[in-house]
């Protein structure tokens, strides 16, 4: 079933180098992808075709005459968050609908300084502050694996057009798990890495919960596209210096692995948790020890404090900067923090506070007892609608419990506190809805190889055949 549509970007840069394909012609079978699934899919923000043939002419030009660089002619994803100079950049919002980019964000600079080829702006909801991905602007992008139900957000049209074959490599951020969200429910790979590894956008250098990071639908090219990213820009103060991750991974002979399926919430769907211990029980088969801890979570706390860490960060003063008049071009969701931002006051500092306590529970239960790493599911459920709305419908009923509709529903909001903390998500395999479903394998700060370590093995294990003989239908 897997045509050139669905190749990997490590595959393509093979075949490139080899001539056995033409970055040309590859780029038209792209393009029909990235039409077609619009009728039905519905996550691009805007297609920008013959800008991606002019550099895919280019592509073709340094392949023949040896001047190839690292991602060259590879087509990429990018989100409608992430700038791109010349490309409309609203946010998904009506309000600002004629906004344009004037400069690049740090990581498109990386992206075409390797060669890559971006030239689809795909979807997320307004101001990208929702766990769904719809809007007034762009309507309701739809999961590619089964389109009545959600593929999670912000990044959500990235994830979406992944999995619908669009391009090998998206471009994604998380500030409450808007990256991992999304690549759980739609079946690929997504890193959240830690604050710093990657550059971030002018402005954003104090925004220490939200980052950027890569999704991509294989293991080898998660790797190959964060070494792509890393490392400074000069417009970034805050990068880390440059740490190249390894493209090549042992076993995990001797390894011991701590999990907690859902930090004790009693409402996890039983197809998430059959899927998760398969993929523990395929770690085991590659030499690790995995043991269960006892992490006993308040995840309403947790995600209550990051909420209003990053309205006291951002969004109120953004919100109460948007006139009256504007506020009728709002969705629902955005519409309802306009009016918290003008009821209250909240303060980043219990974000901070929470943060410690977390690490601290974590370095008691996890890190000091030998453990190298952490793993949980990504999300409670795969039953979301496409166009659920928090607001209108405030809370879920899950297996019997009430959850708030917000993020009552995610697992992912606490290693935003535990900001340094890298997370990568991983696919597990498809829900009893047909719905993709993840987990987070998370390392101490800064311990970057490790989550690519034991994912690399997940990989290599193949409890998931999401994307090597399991793939959507589209309609």
């Amino acid at each position: 079933m897997q045509d050139t549509t669905y190749l990997s970007a490590t595959d393509l840069l093979t075949r490139f180098r080899d001539g056995s394909l033409d970055p040309v012609d590859y780029f038209e079978v792209l393009a029909v992808a990235a039409e077609r699934q619009q009728a039905t899919i519905n996550c691009a923000a805007g297609l920008f075709l013959e800008q991606g043939r002019n550099m895919a002419h280019e592509s073709r030009r340094r392949y023949a005459e040896g001047t190839a660089r690292p991602l060259e002619g590879v087509p990429v994803i990018i989100k409608e968050e992430t700038s791109v100079k010349g490309w409309p950049c609203p946010q998904a919002s009506l309000v600002f609908k004629d906004n344009v980019a004037v400069e690049n964000h740090p990581i498109v600079d990386k992206l075409l300084n390797a060669g890559a080829i971006p030239f689809f702006q795909a979807t997320n909801p307004e101001f990208c502050v929702l766990g769904h991905t719809w809007s007034k602007m762009y309507g309701v992008t739809r999961n590619p694996w089964a389109q009545a139900y959600s593929v999670g957000g912000s990044s959500g049209g990235s994830g979406a057009a992944l999995a619908a074959g669009v391009a090998p490599l998206a471009t994604g951020s998380d500030m409450a798990g808007s990256i991992r969200l999304p690549a759980s429910l739609c079946g690929v790979y997504g890193y959240k890495p830690p604050s710093g590894r990657l550059p971030c956008a002018p402005g954003s250098e104090y925004m220490t919960q939200a980052v950027v990071g890569p999704m991509t639908r294989s293991f080898d090219d998660l790797v190959l596209m964060q070494n792509a990213l890393g490392g400074p820009h000069p417009t970034s103060f805050t990068t880390l210096p440059y740490t190249e991750l390894p493209t090549e991974y042992g076993d995990l002979s001797g390894m011991r692995i701590a999990y907690s399926p859902a930090f004790g919430h009693p409402a996890l769907a039983r197809d998430i948790e059959r899927n998760l211990l398969q993929a523990l029980d395929g770690l085991r088969q590659r030499g690790a020890i995995v043991e269960e801890v006892a992490l006993r979570w308040d995840l309403d706390e947790i995600n209550m404090v990051l909420l209003d860490g990053l309205r006291a960060m951002y969004a109120d003063e953004f919100m109460t900067d948007i006139s009256d008049a504007d506020a009728e071009k709002l969705c629902s969701y955005t519409a309802h923090m306009r009016q918290q931002a003008s009821e209250d006051q909240p303060s980043i500092m219990p974000s901070a506070v929470l943060g410690q306590k977390l690490h601290r529970d974590m370095q008691e239960k996890v890190w000091s007892k030998g453990y190298t790493a952490f793993i949980c599911a990504s999300m409670l459920t795969t039953d979301l609608a496409a166009d659920q709305d928090p607001v209108a419908q405030p809370f879920l009923e899950l297996g019997g419990h009430k959850v708030d509709a917000n993020l009552g529903w995610c697992l992912t909001p606490a290693f935003n506190l535990l900001n340094r903390y890298p997370v990568l998500a991983a696919p597990t395999g498809l829900s009893e809805l047909g719905v993709p479903t993840g987990m987070q394998i998370v390392a101490n700060a800064y311990d970057d190889e490790t989550v690519f370590r034991v994912a690399s093995n997940h990989a290599r294990a193949g409890t998931s055949r999401l994307f090597v003989d399991q793939f959507p239908v589209l309609g």
